[in-house]
């Protein structure tokens, strides 16, 4: 309970932004036992949990790691912002699930289609908003952290809002499988092709950059001196990032991830 309460104290609206998510897949998770909706070939109730995982997590890390912005002011802003697009989102995404209707690349009904578009504009104006949050934070002239912890933030920061747009991209090609339609068969849960290239991979191991990099830059940096944590960080930043590059490249050929 030590971390909740931590989240909570440096950020309660990004930190109920969170806990309304987790508790949303909780209940949804107990409601995919007795839903018989089935959209492209799995239970409807997969991707609002999903996604209200992944929202959880990335309220509850930007609720720990913006506490070190030194302008809250621009924070509580962002947090608003957050809370309306990621509510509109959710919205969208649980209401097609009781639906058995499609949320993304939904193009059957004008009503479908109207809110694809819109939490299209909603995620772009929240990246855009994440983008300038991470410019506020590296401009900063002084910090309260470590300086190899400030810059595996502000690189966690930048990959994510990088592989945010990547998302973008997958929109605009209007699917996330390469060389079949989406559907079929799937890893479990995330329901990552295993027979064909899917998009999706580059950009879940995008984003969660978020969470990976700081972690490690937070363990280097506490048991390392400052140059060699600092030097450690950006080994681990550029890997990381060949990496996920790796997964988007061979997504693209129309290979899968695992092929199972």
């Amino acid at each position: 309970m030590t971390l909740i309460n931590e989240i909570y104290r440096r950020n309660k609206l990004l930190a109920s932004l969170g806990t309304v998510n987790l508790i949303a897949a909780i209940l949804l998770f107990f409601y995919s036992f007795f839903n018989k909706e089935v959209v492209l070939g799995i239970n409807s109730m997969i991707k609002p949990i999903k996604f209200a995982l992944s929202i959880w997590i990335y309220a509850w890390t930007m609720a720990l790691l913006l506490f070190y912005v030194n302008d809250q002011s621009k924070v509580k802003k962002y947090a608003w912002v957050a809370i309306i697009a990621m509510g509109f989102e959710q919205f969208a995404i649980i209401s097609q699930a009781f639906q058995g209707q499609l949320s993304h690349f939904n193009n059957s009904s004008i009503y479908g289609g109207i809110l694809y578009a819109l939490m299209g504009i909603f995620i772009v104006v929240l990246t855009v908003q994440t983008l300038r949050i991470a410019i506020t934070f590296i401009r900063q002239k002084t910090y309260t952290i470590s300086a190899p912890f400030a810059l595996s933030i502000q690189i966690g920061l930048i990959y994510f809002v990088i592989f945010s747009f990547f998302g973008g991209y997958i929109s605009g090609v209007n699917g996330h499988t390469v060389g079949a339609n989406d559907g079929g068969q799937g890893l479990p849960l995330i329901n990552w092709s295993t027979m064909f290239g899917d998009l999706r991979v580059a950009h879940f191991f995008g984003i969660h950059a978020l969470q990976i990099i700081p972690i490690f830059g937070y363990w280097v940096s506490e048991k390392y001196e400052s140059a060699t944590a600092t030097k450690a960080i950006w080994v681990f930043s550029v890997i990381y990032l060949a990496y996920v590059c790796f997964t988007m490249i061979q997504a693209l050929m129309g290979m899968p991830f695992l092929k199972l």
